[in-house]
């Protein structure tokens, strides 16, 4: 890992560092509507949602992303998320779907590919931030609605979980 990775991901961990209770991820896709990423995230979605970490305080952000497919077929979504404390980062992701329900793809700031998986209303996101060691596991489900989706993740450090979130995400 380079040095100036490390450097960036240390701080991360450290801060979301702890084990935590009391939030579960995963599950059986409901039934419902089909939840395909490339067709919910396309135009303009909203999120807000909370950061939680034991030991520390809760950290409120909000999201606004931006969706397209591409002539290559990829699908390019751009997020800006914004942190009530102020600080705003902004990332890309860019997803191929493989076949009937498995997406790849690359994510700014990851250091290996996204690997995802559409199954009934939920999407299942997989990737490493930090080389080898910090790792996000990703539950998006489309709610009855199809204008709404609820996501849930976990951060881990070597298979630990340090970090939970929790968004509600929103089409206009």
């Amino acid at each position: 890992m380079r040095a100036s990775s490390l450097r960036l991901a240390l701080p991360v961990v450290l801060v979301l560092s702890g084990c935590l209770d009391g939030f579960r991820v995963g599950g059986t896709p409901a039934a419902g509507p089909l939840f395909r990423p490339e067709q919910f995230f396309a135009g303009v979605t909203y999120g807000e949602g909370i950061v939680a970490a034991r030991g520390r305080a809760d950290r409120a952000f909000h999201v606004t992303s931006a969706g397209h497919s591409e002539s290559d077929g990829n699908f390019v979504l751009d997020q800006t998320i914004t942190y009530a404390d102020g600080e705003v980062e902004r990332r890309s992701f860019r997803v191929r779907r493989v076949d009937e329900h498995e997406y790849t793809g690359r994510l700014t700031g990851a250091s290996s590919p996204v690997s995802a998986r559409a199954e009934g209303n939920s999407f299942h996101v997989r990737y490493t931030i930090s080389k080898p060691a910090v790792t996000m596991e990703q539950w998006v489900y489309l709610q009855p609605d199809g204008r709404t989706a609820l996501s849930r993740a976990t951060v881990s450090l070597l298979g630990i979980p340090v970090a939970r979130l929790s968004e509600t995400i929103r089409r206009p």
